[in-house]
């Protein structure tokens, strides 16, 4: 009898150390998803902020590339004004050609008026004024002589007059030209200046989405990471032996059977519903319970079901316990049958204080009770 016992003793410690290897390695690869999770967050993180600096880049490229615009509309302007004073000034020039022609036609025949004037000598004008019929005659033909010469001598003046203007005008023009080519050379300037700014906005920009797409590809590498990890635990959670024997009640001290498995109307919409669990009148802050031996899941909040803990007890099988007012366990710790894991209250979509238990086989519900009877 004592060598039975013995011999089941050793059996029960046998597998309990295999339980116990199986539950490390799940732990393990537990901890190793944990740390792909935060890093994948910690990269999700910064792709926000790469993508916010991003839109700021492309915000103040697009205010470069207006004022490139901006620049060379005015440039446009201003080589049209150019353009403008540069006809202007070819007029001019023209206009001066014609001038000093019609100057050089006046002084030769001024010139060559004065050297027949000259030949002649006095002798010309006498014999014109002596030819005079009468006194009249004589004063008529002087003041003729005399209005020729003075007309002559009032069309060069003039001339030359107007020769002065138009040069004096030309000058000014061609200042005022210099004038706008240094405004052009400055807007040039200004938008190459901009140009240059622009140029290097993109090739940051560049830098930006090269880095985005790095940082995605990081992403998705620990995805795939964590999905592999996930099969692996998934897979060595089959491996590991269910824990064996009967469970224990969840509730210690506390039996009374609120909503049974099964379909029932819904306790908050009235609607018909599967009831995936057993609900279980308990007090607020009372004990919630293992109800065997297994590695901690998942611990903390999930959604309608509030504050819960997740235990796989090996063979594909899990409890749940949902609607925890606080949660004592942690996600990867292995805990035993009977450890107090948490304490009940009516967190999530809840009508009260009660316990919301499941049993689960492969991820599928199934009645509790058939494991406490």
């Amino acid at each position: 009898m004592i060598r039975k016992v013995f011999v089941l003793f050793v059996v029960f410690v046998l597998a309990f150390a295999a339980m116990t290897a199986e539950a490390s390695s799940i732990g393990d690869l537990q901890s190793e998803l944990k740390n792909n999770e935060n890093k994948i967050d910690s990269i999700t993180d910064k792709l926000k902020e790469v993508k916010s600096e991003k839109y700021g880049v492309e915000k103040q490229i697009d205010e470069l590339d207006n004022q490139i615009r901006s620049f060379v509309s005015e440039e446009d302007g201003l080589n049209d004004i150019v353009t403008e004073f540069e006809n202007n000034i070819s007029l001019k020039e023209a206009e001066i050609v014609q001038i000093k022609s019609d100057i050089s036609s006046n002084t030769d025949l001024l010139e060559e008026r004065l050297r027949a004037m000259y030949k002649n000598g006095a002798v010309g004008y006498i014999e014109v004024l002596f030819n005079a019929n009468d006194v009249v005659d004589f004063l008529t033909r002087a003041d003729m002589i005399q209005r020729v010469v003075n007309s002559d001598v009032e069309i060069l003046e003039g001339l030359e007059s107007q020769q002065t203007d138009l040069e004096i005008a030309q000058l000014a023009l061609k200042s005022e030209q210099n004038n706008y080519y240094r405004a052009i050379e400055d807007v040039q300037s200004k938008r190459n200046d901009v140009e240059i700014a622009s140029r290097a906005k993109e090739t940051y920009m560049s830098s930006l989405e090269d880095n985005i797409d790095e940082l995605k590809k990081e992403e998705q590498k620990l995805l795939d990471a964590s999905n592999d990890i996930e099969k692996k635990i998934k897979q060595k959670q089959l491996e590991i032996q269910y824990a064996g024997g009967e469970m224990n009640w969840p509730a210690p001290g506390y039996y009374r059977i609120t909503s049974p498995y099964g379909m029932r109307p819904h306790p908050l919409y009235g609607y018909w519903s599967m009831h995936t669990g057993v609900d279980v009148g308990v007090p607020m802050r009372s004990n919630i319970v293992a109800p065997n031996s297994g590695v901690v899941t998942y611990a903390g909040w999930y959604g309608a079901y509030g504050n819960i803990v997740l235990i796989d007890h090996g063979g594909g099988i899990s409890t749940l316990a949902a609607h925890n007012t606080s949660v004592l366990v942690s996600e990867g710790q292995s805990v035993t049958k009977g450890q107090v894991v948490s304490y009940s209250g009516t967190t999530g979509m809840s009508t009260g204080p009660h316990l919301h238990f499941e049993v689960r086989i492969n991820g599928k519900h199934t009645n509790p009770m058939a494991y406490f009877e």
